[in-house]
């Protein structure tokens, strides 16, 4: 993981921590031609390489995740990648390529000329309508929620909850700051972050792959907000991963949001709070919250894409099962929580070029480190 800068990098300004980009690369990502054909497509790419295109093409919230995520691989060369992590013989993509938009197709191709048997998490629109016409079967897999920052505020009917929130946080002394770990004792983060999870189904390590793990460190251009009680005592803390458009943070998306089992409920909603108005002060665009898994998924009747009954019936169930949503993760309880932020959405896919079974999409919980 590369170094991070004490300074945050300001809008407009190329993100100071992460490797720089050799003049080489940058005129060979300027250059349009299709992808470099190499005889070991899957050989690493160097992580300036990475970090560059990153800089350049990271527009979704899963670009960094897809940069620097632990144990994940990569397929491309220095115009463009993809990540992906292997179960069995399926290689499991990771949203979209970092590449120039014209190039996405012949990345794409590539890879799944290569690899074989291929699945899509988290694809976009435009990912999904490529892969499309190469036979896959696509569904919808739930829509990523986002903050258009520009003229947002918290007022409203629909937006009570956030004002409840921040009201409540000022009642009771709380208080939400940035710092660096470099200002912190990162075994006190850890341990907060360690109670929080024994909350959950997953207690004993970081689920992955389609959520990054958290690093107790500082990260380039990673964004971290801590919040204390009254005491000074640190109750809760969130992460948020640049989002870049041509060298520029453009925004950010919150990857991780954890709190003390026992502190108030809606000291999540206040830190997101305190965090968009801190992103507003910048001049950034745009905060994304993430995906809704399995949410807002309508009928199978699409003309662009070739569906799967199975696997919409699938994720359909999933997110209405009282007790899966109880035992196994809140599918439900996640997506009305994002829904307060009253932001806008765009629907996320699942793609797979082999015949849809209960196996094949259990192999993403084998990838994420559920199972």
């Amino acid at each position: 993981m590369p170094s991070f800068s004490a300074q945050v990098p300001k809008p407009g300004r190329n993100p100071a921590g992460l490797p720089p980009l050799g003049r080489a690369a940058i005129d060979t990502a300027a250059d349009a031609r299709p992808l470099r054909r190499t005889s070991d497509p899957a050989m690493p790419i160097a992580l300036d390489v990475r970090a560059g295109l990153l800089r350049e093409y990271g527009t979704s919230g899963y670009a960094y995740a897809a940069t620097f995520q632990p144990d994940i691989e990569h397929f491309g060369d220095e115009r463009g990648f993809l990540a992906y992590r292997t179960v069995g013989k399926t290689a499991l993509v990771l949203a979209d390529p970092i590449a120039p938009r014209e190039l996405h197709a012949d990345l794409l191709e590539r890879f799944v000329t290569a690899k074989g048997d291929v699945g899509f998490w988290c694809a976009s629109r435009a990912t999904a309508e490529i892969v499309a016409r190469m036979g896959f079967f696509v569904n919808e897999m739930g829509p990523e929620n986002r903050i258009e920052l520009e003229g947002y505020n918290f007022s409203g009917r629909s937006k009570r909850a956030l004002r409840l929130a921040i009201n409540r946080a000022a009642k009771l002394g709380h208080i939400t700051r940035e710092c660096s770990f470099r200002e912190l004792e990162a075994a006190q983060v850890k341990a907060l972050s360690d109670a929080w999870r024994q909350q959950r189904t997953v207690r004993t390590r970081e689920v992955s792959f389609l959520n990054r793990p958290m690093a107790f460190e500082d990260e380039a251009d990673v964004r971290k907000f801590f919040t204390f009680d009254a005491d000074g005592k640190l109750i809760a803390f969130s992460s948020y991963d640049p989002v870049y458009t041509g060298g520029r943070i453009v925004g950010y998306c919150n990857h991780i949001k954890r709190h003390l089992p026992g502190v108030d409920s809606l000291v999540a909603n206040a830190m997101t709070c305190h965090a968009i108005t801190t992103f507003q002060q910048e001049g950034l665009k745009l905060l994304l919250l993430g995906i809704s898994p399995f949410a807002d998924i309508k009928g199978i009747d699409d003309d662009a894409f070739k569906r799967s009954w199975w696997i919409w019936r699938c994720f359909r169930t999933a997110y209405r099962n009282p007790m899966l949503n109880r035992l196994v993760y809140p599918l439900r309880s996640l997506h009305e929580h994002k829904r307060q932020y009253c932001g806008t959405t765009e629907q996320t896919y699942y793609a797979t070029n082999r015949r849809p079974s209960l196996r094949r999409i259990l192999k993403v919980l084998r990838a994420c480190g559920v199972v």
